[in-house]
């Protein structure tokens, strides 16, 4: 990307800005390597901040600034790379995309175009969750939210700075948002929300903007810091950025505390200057600057081709990968040097200026996925004529996390409903999970609120664990102390458990807590058959690996269930552990009938079912839902 402004060209941001980008390019191929690489996004939101900001600044001192200025800046920055990237992936999913896949390219795309897809992955997928690999226009959330801080900022320095001329009216207006904005993303609890919702990321943009008003206003000059001291804020800086990259991961709270590691990292490296050691020798050199000049073409284009891979298999050979960020390379360099530069010259084509053709544009790209969600991903394509539609086997796994909250006690609990306080419990780990569509359709349809509460890998009855095992049990047994809850339903993997030395201890204490509310009514869902290796010798079962984009028919698909496996064993131990006190409801002769388990109907790998089939199909919970409706 060029880091060219009004004043000073500063090759050492643009250095920056590769420092940015490469840890987010090596972290969505290779996440074990840079675990933290998604911090780079941060970074870029500070050096945005500071850019955008200081152009707004000085215009604003000079009387001159222009809204169609700015922003015709901004449409000629901005949408080039954009609106082809969109045609690309438009283009390329036309052939490769399943129907439900397209149709949600086609949301995606109208959102993208529109500058709100934060808000549509928030309605949708959480970022670090499986299915977000297989979303093409995953990334863009970033530069949504980037747009939407741009709408609101420059209208809220010129009606101040027309209404007062007061340089302190503004900087008090920055510092507010920029401290009421990390605020939020400290006290919001939901992680998707977190993630994606532009008041909880505008502070990272705020800490840039805090370093360019000063400068900007002369406020302070950070050149007239020490040199010495400088080195020492931009090696500081660098270790600041670097270190929560190399060693934390998508488990922690982000953004939140340690996201303040690389926005302050940032902003002491660009306080350094370009002749402190960091900025003078790493950031300013060619490699560096280079890899920075094409930074937005980088970032756009190096997901889309590593999520098309994901798309394709789910163990995709290392040399794939590193052939897919060799080609975004490629790509990002040829469209920085023939399209944006280009078309940032550019007059325009006869009566129409540049700018006029980017908004025509970008309203094409906006109908355009408009009409593909309402033709339902144009089913009549090619591929959805010649292979199964298993696209929708993950849809949903993770709708769970969408679940609202509510606070019982100190605890944050997912509910279906957070209008009232829920009356049903539904809990266990991720074959729990599994349940979320069917759990919220259930609890609309009985008029009732439902609790949700499920970690992986988690013997949910029993506190003696890891953190989040102990988490989990212990939000259970907080819903069950309060005598407004009626029903439990339970739901795991059992044959993972009963061998644990916590399942007698975590029986004991639910019966225990049972003799005391004999009131509350106990569904135990015995699990699916399941093996590790079902598919045989091929290996674990995924239908992306083994039959998407394969040529195969559904038949090949139907396997004999192993008859006696840790499944079994499991289902039978919780069986006799709870049969005096639950209702025992086995599912093994709706998903298997006569010893048949239809892999390609049910399950979404060896041993998970598939949300979306359960939402609509799972009839053995046909007793719970006439037990709880009102």
């Amino acid at each position: 990307m060029t880091v060219k402004t009004d004043h000073l060209w500063r090759n050492d941001i643009t250095g920056l800005r590769a420092l940015a980008v490469l840890p987010v390019l090596i972290y969505h191929a290779f996440p074990g390597l840079i675990p933290g690489g998604f911090f780079g996004v941060d970074v870029f939101f500070v050096i945005s901040g500071y850019l955008i900001s200081g152009i707004i600044f000085r215009a604003l001192q000079k009387d001159a600034f222009s809204y169609r200025s700015f922003y015709e800046k901004r449409i000629k920055r901005i949408l080039p790379n954009l609106l082809l990237l969109l045609a690309f992936v438009a283009v390329v999913g036309y052939f490769y995309l399943l129907g439900r896949e397209y149709r949600n390219l086609g949301q995606h795309i109208t959102a993208s175009a529109a500058f709100f897809q934060n808000f549509r992955l928030l309605s949708e997928i959480g970022y670090f969750t499986e299915d977000a690999l297989r979303t093409p226009l995953l990334h863009l959330w970033s530069l949504a939210i980037e747009e939407q801080f741009y709408i609101v900022f420059p209208i809220l320095c010129t009606l101040i700075w027309r209404f007062s001329k007061s340089p302190k009216l503004i900087g008090l207006m920055v510092l507010a948002i920029t401290v009421g904005s990390f605020c939020a993303c400290l006290m919001v609890q939901d992680r998707s929300f977190n993630f994606y919702f532009p008041l909880t990321r505008f502070w990272e943009l705020g800490c840039g903007i805090v370093l360019s008003y000063l400068e900007s206003f002369d406020c302070f000059r950070t050149r007239r810091i020490d040199l010495k001291a400088r080195h020492a804020m931009s090696i500081t800086g660098l270790a600041c950025v670097l270190v929560p990259m190399l060693v934390c991961n998508e488990t922690m709270r982000h953004p939140g505390w340690i996201t303040l590691l690389p926005v302050v990292g940032s902003v002491l490296m660009i306080m350094s200057h370009p002749d402190a050691v960091v900025n003078r020798t790493l950031l300013s050199c060619k490699p560096m600057t280079f890899v920075g000049l094409i930074s937005y073409s980088l970032y756009l284009w190096h997901w889309p081709l590593l999520s098309f891979v994901y798309l394709s298999t789910t163990t995709a050979p290392v040399w794939v990968m590193a052939g897919a960020l060799l080609l975004s390379f490629v790509l990002a360099t040829l469209v920085y040097y023939f399209v944006e530069n280009p078309v940032r010259i550019s007059k325009g084509w006869g009566r129409l200026s540049t700018t006029s053709l980017l908004l025509i544009g970008l309203v094409c790209a906006v109908a355009f996925g408009q009409i593909v969600r309402k033709l339902e991903g144009l089913p009549n394509r090619w591929i959805n004529q010649h292979y199964a539609d298993v696209a929708s086997i993950r849809d949903g796994a993770d709708s769970w996390e969408r679940f609202p909250s509510i606070r019982v006690g100190d605890r944050s609990i997912r509910v279906t409903d957070t209008r009232e306080f829920p009356t049903v419990v539904f809990a266990g780990d991720s074959h729990a999970k599994s349940y979320d569509l069917r759990v919220k359709k259930l609890a609309e349809e009985a008029g009732v609120s439902v609790a949700f509460v499920a970690n992986n890998g988690t013997w949910i009855l029993s506190d003696k664990g890891d953190e989040n095992q102990k988490k989990c049990a212990e939000d259970f047994y907080a819903l069950l102390a309060d005598e407004r809850v009626k029903t439990v339903v339970l739901a795991s993997k059992w044959g993972d458990y009963y061998e644990w030395e916590q399942f007698d201890e975590g029986i004991d204490r639910f019966k225990k807590l049972l003799r005391a509310r004999p009131d509350v009514k106990v569904y135990v869902l015995l699990d699916a058959p399941w093996d590790e290796g079902v598919y045989g010798s091929q290996g674990t079962y995924d239908p992306y690996k083994y039959f998407y984009r394969l040529n195969s028919k559904p038949e090949d698909f139907i396997r004999p269930y192993p008859e006696m496996d840790l499944w079994s064993k499991g289902n039978k131990a919780i069986t006799k552990a709870l049969g005096d006190v639950a209702t025992i409801i086995s599912i093994e002769e709706y998903v298997c009938p006569n010893g048949k388990c239809d892999l390609l109907k049910w399950y979404r790998d060896d041993d998970h079912l598939q949300p979306r089939r359960l939402e609509t199909d799972a009839a053995w919970l046909d007793p719970v839902h006439e037990s709880i409706k009102r």
